[in-house]
């Protein structure tokens, strides 16, 4: 797992963070990974009372997820990196982010000392939480017991309904099991924006460059959840501009049998030497399954199907 030093974010511990010049704020506590529109339905709830009231809005998150601190074993990914969850945050327009370190001292606060610090530590005037919500050590501090403890801080507590999509409750969990079936158009109908995958450029084999096909290769954060093996329309933000693309997610069978899956993507009507740049790439359709080609003329003559369907794609969006 990234260690915290490895974020722009600024993770701050619980007990050392001294008490923010905010009065009567109103707050609402998750993992908020991937800021799905559950979550938005909350911040918008948030957001609107804040400006009604003329209080300031804050939300409070943890890295890492507590169900991979608890277990050293996870394998979770996860759907938004500290920073980009912030920034998503952020645009909802909330006045502060504050991701706390999730680790054994914080994992050990009763629901009682976790509220009586944000009371102290915040002003908090009005608690704002989603259904099922818990929190405190062994998530002992359930919604009556929230209430409870609001009574006696002098807090409210308000209780938003959940999401539906299909009949499921939206949650980040659902939007996993989306993108491990390739669904990304499904997946940005419960996050409300195309999923996205952001990092460098890096230097491959430059195969794609000698058959005329130019490639970017991403480097991406090791944690960061991938649609499912496959090839892609997606589009391409790169120094501010967009541009149409075709990415493909897998182990690049046709040439070589990688043991790691691999991130990489034709950028259409561009040429350009973009190594050691940051881009993001927005998911927009799956294409087809990845597949191996008998040759280049094979592969080629797909690509260019590819690039055609991926057109139509962008042109129906």
């Amino acid at each position: 797992m990234n260690s915290i030093s490895d974020f722009n974010t600024n993770i701050s511990d619980f007990f050392d963070l001294n008490p923010l010049p905010l009065t009567k704020s109103i707050l609402t506590i998750g993992n908020f990974d991937g800021v799905h529109l559950g979550h938005q339905a909350i911040l918008r709830h948030m957001v609107e009372q804040g400006c009604s009231l003329g209080k300031p809005v804050v939300v409070i998150t943890f890295y890492p997820n507590p169900s991979d601190f608890f277990n050293s074993q996870s394998n979770r990914l996860y759907l938004s990196s500290p920073e980009e969850k912030e920034a998503y945050l952020l645009e909802s327009g909330v006045n502060r982010v504050i991701t706390f370190a999730f680790n054994q001292n914080f994992a050990n606060l009763s629901a009682n000392e976790f509220l009586l610090g944000l009371k102290e530590k915040f002003g908090l005037s009005l608690l704002v939480i989603g259904r099922d919500y818990a929190l405190g050590k062994n998530r002992h501090g359930t919604l009556p017991v929230i209430q409870a403890i609001g009574k006696a801080l002098s807090f409210q507590v308000e209780m938003i309904k959940p999401v539906y999509f299909e009949d499921h409750e939206v949650s980040s969990t659902q939007i996993r099991q989306r993108l491990d079936q390739g669904d990304v158009v499904c997946a940005a109908r419960m996050l409300g924006r195309p999923y996205a995958v952001s990092g460098t450029v890096t230097h491959g084999a430059d195969r794609g460059s000698r058959i005329g096909l130019p490639t970017a290769n991403l480097s991406h954060w090791p944690k960061k959840k991938l649609p499912a093996v496959g090839v892609y329309a997606t589009r391409v933000n790169l120094h501010g501009d967009s541009f149409l693309g075709i990415t493909n997610i897998g182990y690049r069978p046709t040439f070589e049998q990688q043991s790691d899956q691999n991130i990489e993507t034709h950028i259409m009507d561009f040429d350009g030497n973009i190594y050691g740049e940051k881009l993001t790439l927005h998911f927009i359709e799956k294409i087809r399954d990845e597949q191996k080609f008998d040759g280049i003329t094979a592969f080629l003559a797909q690509i260019e199907h590819d690039k055609e369907t991926a057109r139509k794609i962008f042109q129906d969006g």
